[in-house]
Formats: C-alpha cells, structure tokens, sequence
C-alpha cells in the first residue's frame, strides 16, 4: 500500500488584538477633547454674559485713585472695554465748617510747567467734592508752592481750601481778592 502523504495542518498562532488598545486610544482621545471644550466654555462663557450693574455703591475714602470697571459693548458679538471710573468721593460735607464743598467751583492752573501738575491737583479737589471747572497753564511758569484765590463772597471756603489741599501741597499765597469777574468762585495755581 502506497501511503499518502499527509497534509501539512495549519497552526494557528495567535495574534495580538491591536483593535482594543486603538480603541481605548481613541476612546481616550475623545474624553480629552470634551474635557478640554466644557473647560474652555466654562471658562469663557462667564465673560462674555457678565454685566456690570447700573448701581455702585459709595465709600468714603481719603484719597480715591481711578479704577478699572468693564462694561460689555453692545454688538452681535460681545466685546468687553474697560473705562477709567474715578473712586467715589467722600462726602463733599465738611464736618468741622459745615461747608459744602460742591458749592464753591475752582478753576486749577499749572504753574509749574511741569506737565500734569493741574490735572493732578484738579483729581485731588474733585475727589473731595469740590466743582472744579476747568484746568489750564497759568500766566506764567515761575510760580512757588500753591496759590489761593478765592472770591470775598465765598471767604468762608479760603480755610477750608487751605487745609484740603495742605495735605499733598505747600501753600504759599491764600487771599480773598478774586475778582467778582472771575469764572469760577476760586482760582488755585500749582508752583514747584
């Protein structure tokens, strides 16, 4: 008898199953992804919805500095524009004099001529309470310390004026002879 040869049988080795791990890489990648976009959106999303209310509240305060306030702008797509916004004044009721500091409006000259030296002491006074009106150069560059016009009407203001603006200023000259032409009740010119 002839014998046959048999035929090779097939082994089979088993092969890794590479389906699972990409799947649990692609399973991993879209958790990450997600995570990432709530994050961003909880994040951004506040902003864009946050307003700022219409009522602020006053504190007194010695020496307000501007603040920073955002106020979203109104469009298809909001943008957020932060505007300077001074501190609030303190209460413009002097409390020795009984004087009303928002009665008596000053005009603030540099006479220093050294640039924003008025804008400065202008800040001061309207921090305070007082009306300032308007801030220039005065006639000249040559002035000493501070000066001090007040109107012979408003006399009353001359001490309290004074004592105001010592705290951040050497006064040198402080009269009650402005004329009654003069714009405004007192005039103040800032020297060096």
């Amino acid at each position: 008898m002839e014998e046959t040869p048999l035929e090779a049988i097939p082994t089979f080795t088993p092969q890794r199953r590479q389906t699972n791990k990409r799947s649990a890489y692609l399973i991993l990648a879209i958790i990450v992804l997600v995570v990432l976009f709530l994050g961003y959106k909880t994040l951004f999303s506040g902003s864009k919805t946050a307003s700022v209310s219409n009522s602020i509240p006053v504190l007194a305060t010695v020496t307000p500095e501007p603040t920073a306030i955002s106020t979203p702008a109104v469009s298809e797509s909001p943008t957020v524009t932060p505007t300077l916004t001074p501190k609030p004044t303190a209460n413009p009721v002097d409390k020795d004099t009984g004087l009303d500091r928002s009665e008596l409006s000053i005009t603030v000259e540099n006479g220093s001529g050294e640039a924003g030296v008025a804008g400065k002491a202008s800040d001061i006074l309207k921090n305070l309470g007082y009306n300032v009106t308007s801030s220039d150069n005065a006639d000249n560059f040559d002035y000493t310390n501070v000066t001090i016009q007040v109107k012979s009407s408003k006399s009353d203001f001359l001490s309290l004026l004074k004592k105001d603006l010592g705290f951040d200023y050497t006064i040198g000259n402080a009269t009650s002879d402005l004329p009654d032409s003069f714009s405004s009740d007192a005039l103040v010119i800032i020297g060096k």
